[in-house]
């Protein structure tokens, strides 16, 4: 047994020497974006057909009645909450961490967010919190299940419905995910999904709005036909940087290109890689971008045919991934929502003490990791209601992702336990008991 032991470990010191491992992955296959980038130059945009086609696709899929297509979750948000006709100053709670289109969203809108920090264990609203913040001017609340980690969605709903509070459940990051059998994204009264590049569900961009509200349905629908043509340039743009990132996150590209040059980056500015996928601008919108508000194309569309029917084997394979590492990690430290939570895990986040040094431990051992680049939208300077919310600003600041993608291999595995375990064992931390 200790003979089998050593080869393995030898075998894994060899393959950290040579094999780097990257801190996430394109849901498709290199081919397959090289067939969206031509096709993103070439094929029709508007095939009204197609796109209806996808929407009754991902509505069954997600179990709800409806689906309508926007070209970001964000502009799906939008169009929601111009829906409702919400009086100028009504509260809208957001997660303190979040895209911060939806913030510009909110604020274009007239709108007040109000944010309320998040839960250790489930990286979600914490329940005293979002208690106290209720009041009559709140009128919606988003829900957003980060990481594909599952809450008590269930207790969040009743409680703002409760208050009459409308619920938007923004489940980018947690498409698959349920909470007592039930699907995370099916609580509320509309789910939004993003199809943005490195989700699970990949449509080169996207915002599916999913509802059983017939009334709801048809404004949307109403202002899904109102959105201005879509730009071939800016899909093809979409479909280079996905193409680009695949090939950048592929073996042996990653291990001989893309690590090196991301080492050198951390050597020069270490902050400039710590962000998932870079550094984003923070400063206020003074109007929203006319490319908000142009159709989801046929094209994406037919991608999202594509790709749906692959996403709970994959989801099946990084759960397991996670299931191993956590089971094998000498640690008490990842997130552990709840019993009755089906997490999907899209991307394994470790609190650690300063994220900086850990990227780069682990970077010694060959794996890439980083932290969200989401935003800390509490804290943004040139937006209203600013707050300190403490467990955000730790989680933004030193909440690391740990690889799980799908394709990791046993030794792959291995190794990350090795880095994990011995990157506490050095600071004296262990799980108890």
């Amino acid at each position: 047994m200790k003979k089998d032991h050593d080869l393995l470990m030898k075998k894994d010191e060899m393959n950290s020497f040579l094999k780097k491992i990257p801190r996430g992955v394109i849901y498709h296959k290199v081919t397959d974006s090289v067939r969206y980038f031509l096709a993103s130059m070439l094929a029709p945009l508007h095939r009204k057909e197609k796109v209806i086609e996808f929407e009754n696709i991902f509505a069954s899929y997600c179990e709800r009645k409806y689906c309508v297509a926007f070209p970001f979750a964000r502009t799906a948000i939008y169009f929601v909450l111009k829906a409702l006709d919400l009086p100028k100053g009504a509260e809208v709670i957001l997660p303190p961490i979040t895209i911060k289109g939806i913030v510009d969203v909110v604020v274009d809108l007239g709108l007040t967010p109000v944010y309320v920090d998040l839960d250790v264990e489930t990286i979600n609203f914490r329940l005293d919190q979002l208690r106290e913040k209720l009041n009559p001017n709140v009128k919606v609340a988003i829900i957003t299940p980060l990481f594909g980690l599952v809450p008590d969605v269930s207790a969040m709903v009743a409680l703002l419905k409760a208050n009459g509070v409308f619920v938007i459940e923004d489940f980018s990051q947690c498409l698959n995910g349920r909470y007592d059998n039930k699907r995370v994204g099916t609580f509320g009264d509309v789910g939004i999904y993003s199809a943005s590049s490195i989700k699970t569900l990949d449509t080169l961009g996207g915002g599916l709005a999913i509802t059983d509200d017939q009334v709801v349905h048809d404004r949307l629908r109403n202002a899904q036909a109102g959105l201005m043509p879509a730009r071939r340039t800016a899909l093809i743009k979409k479909a280079w940087v996905n193409l680009i990132r695949n090939v950048a996150t592929s073996e042996p590209v990653f291990s001989f290109l893309t690590f090196p040059v991301l080492q050198l980056i951390r050597q020069r500015n270490p902050e400039a890689a710590l962000k998932q996928t870079g550094h984003r601008d923070k400063g206020r919108l003074a109007t929203l971008p006319l490319l908000w508000f142009c159709r989801y194309t046929s094209v994406q569309a037919q991608i999202g045919i594509e790709q749906i029917k692959g996403v709970i084997a994959q989801d099946a394979a990084r759960v397991a991934n996670v299931e191993f590492l956590k089971a094998s990690c000498e640690i008490d430290d990842f997130p552990k929502t709840t019993q009755e939570s089906r997490n999907v895990y899209w991307q394994l986040i470790l609190p650690v003490s300063n994220a900086l040094e850990a990227q780069a431990y682990f970077a010694k051992r060959g794996i890439d990791s980083a932290t969200s680049s989401l935003e800390l939208v509490c804290a943004l300077k040139d937006y209203p209601n600013r707050a300190d919310l403490q467990t955000a600003q730790r989680i933004y600041r030193n909440g690391i992702f740990i690889p799980c993608f799908p394709h990791l291999s046993q030794s792959d595995m291995r190794r990350i336990v090795m880095a994990v375990n011995g990157y506490f064992q050095e600071r004296g931390h262990a799980k108890e008991g």
